[in-house]
């Protein structure tokens, strides 16, 4: 390669820094931080998250307000423990990785007063509540290796280079594109066509080379929930939630392209690209309830959910690469490291999620068991992103055309077996939030609990399965085929309360 070997002064370790002007938000952040998943006590958990017309249960608090409304004692909940085990493949181009992770958060906290109602009235109660939980879990990890079939990020790089003259492309800053230009030139991906200064194509266009990624995401979202409730004869439950989501989000991702066969004998050897991502957000919405019990055996219900305004959305985004290749001195091979080494982004946004509309049921039999259903209905593409300083017209369209309406049905069951001890069980689906099957990303969760509960004190633990299929992309999906990722997660929750 004549621009290779056009610089063998090149010291062994050189390093440019380079502030990354990419905006790391988009319309993946739009939809990961308005997705909520519901997640809080063992109970709530156990029975298929369908408590929205069975009520006095905490967790309930964040989807339908009015469950408060069903408590007649005053309550204090912990979830000290809710336990994650994944076990999530991935497939590439015929070959698969397994990629297991464990992490532990806290589910739940919170403290509910059912006060004595209006005297000489049918309003009987008065409720009061307030704590947390975790409506999203953030934490994941998958692993993605396998050959690349001859395609290569350097073709990305070459579109982003189109236009840039190559006396120039070596010159920093850029711009956005620009940037990633001078990555693919400094680490020798592409080349200029023949007869052209302003058009490129990849080095390694064909070459048969080594592809892996990881990339670990931590992290929650948890609600603060400050609640009120009544109760009007026992018939007519009404509440009202205002809801603080808070948001701590970070990923990891590394991508590896390595030219491992000494078939191939073109001197770049490897490359490897690393970012990161740190988000944090804290912002408002307001939830309205109403549960009505015509008779004793049967309940519904509704809720409503404004839109969740973050009005900080706090981004820290870096990303780095470093590219090995050898050059040939003096009839002697000698190899180089090439480091680009990026200086942090920091930006900031505001964020406008969708509405939620949710209706609930629930049969009683004899006071002895229940089964709940419930469906929530949210519409994705209706997420906004704006700031004062950046006009997010176009990311807004790519939510719009990306995502579209997701609808999601709940069931649950709980039956006590005496006095003291209940069996649950459930069931959730949520469709696919994408538009035209451009992913899939339909959710599927099971789950069985048991607890027990005395006059003063009660314990529950619950086991759920969560099952999600979801194509990635380790680079432009113009260059590079899809790889298939099957997420698994086993969960365990315990919880312990006080009643008085």
């Amino acid at each position: 390669m004549k621009k290779l070997q056009n610089k063998t002064a090149i010291c062994i370790s050189i390093i440019f820094l380079m502030l990354i002007s990419i905006n790391a938000q988009n319309e993946v952040d739009a939809f990961r931080f308005s997705e909520s998943d519901w997640e809080g006590t063992a109970r709530f958990m156990g029975a298929g998250k369908a408590f929205g017309a069975v009520g006095a249960e905490f967790s309930a608090l964040n989807t339908n307000p009015a469950s408060i409304g069903l408590y007649k004692k005053s309550e204090i909940t912990f979830t000290p423990l809710t336990l994650s085990i994944s076990t999530n493949s991935s497939s590439y181009n015929a070959n698969t990785t397994w990629a297991p992770g464990v992490k532990y958060n806290l589910g739940s906290a919170g403290i509910v007063l059912a006060l004595p109602g209006i005297s000489s009235s049918l309003w009987k109660k008065i409720q009061f509540g307030f704590g947390f939980n975790r409506i999203k879990n953030y934490n994941n990890i998958f692993s993605v290796e396998g050959r690349n079939f001859g395609k290569t990020i350097g073709s990305d790089f070459a579109l982003s280079a189109e236009g840039l003259d190559c006396n120039n492309v070596n010159s920093w800053p850029l711009g956005i594109t620009g940037d990633e230009a001078f990555m693919g030139w400094n680490s020798f991906l592409i080349n200029p066509k023949e007869g052209s200064q302003t058009s490129y194509e990849p080095a390694l266009r064909g070459v048969d080379m080594f592809h892996s990624s990881t990339v670990v995401q931590a992290g929650g979202k948890d609600e603060l929930v400050f609640s009120s409730g009544t109760n009007y004869n026992d018939k007519l439950f009404l509440g009202a939630t205002i809801g603080v989501p808070i948001i701590n989000f970070t990923e990891n991702r590394t991508f590896i392209e390595e030219n491992d066969l000494e078939s191939n004998t073109h001197n770049f050897q490897r490359l490897q690209i690393d970012e990161k991502l740190n988000v944090r957000a804290a912002g408002i919405n307001f939830k309205l309830g109403v549960i009505y019990q015509p008779f004793d055996f049967f309940r519904f219900g509704a809720a409503f959910h404004t839109p969740t305004y973050y009005g900080t959305v706090k981004d820290y985004y870096e990303r780095e690469m470093e590219a090995n290749y050898w050059i040939e001195e003096d009839k002697k091979k000698k190899y180089y490291t090439l480091t680009l080494d990026p200086l942090a982004n920091r930006s900031h946004y505001a964020l406008s999620t969708p509405l939620r509309t949710m209706a609930n049921f629930a049969f009683f039999i004899k006071q002895k068991a229940f089964i709940s259903a419930e469906y929530e209905f949210v519409n994705y593409g209706s997420a906004l992103m704006y700031s004062v300083d950046y006009n997010y017209n176009r990311e807004n369209n790519i939510i719009k055309e990306t995502f579209g309406f997701c609808h999601i049905a709940r069931i649950g069951a709980e039956i006590n077996l005496n006095q003291v001890f209940a069996l649950r069980a459930g069931y959730n689906y949520s469709s696919t939030p994408y538009k035209d099957n451009i992913n899939d990303g339909s959710k599927h969760y099971a789950s069985l609990g048991f607890g027990f509960r005395t006059k003063f004190f009660y314990g529950d633990f619950a086991y759920a399965l969560t099952t999600t299929k979801l194509k990635y992309w380790m680079f432009n999906p113009a260059f590079v085929n899809a790889v298939n990722n099957h997420f698994i997660t086993h969960k365990l929750i315990f919880s312990l309360g006080l009643r008085f």
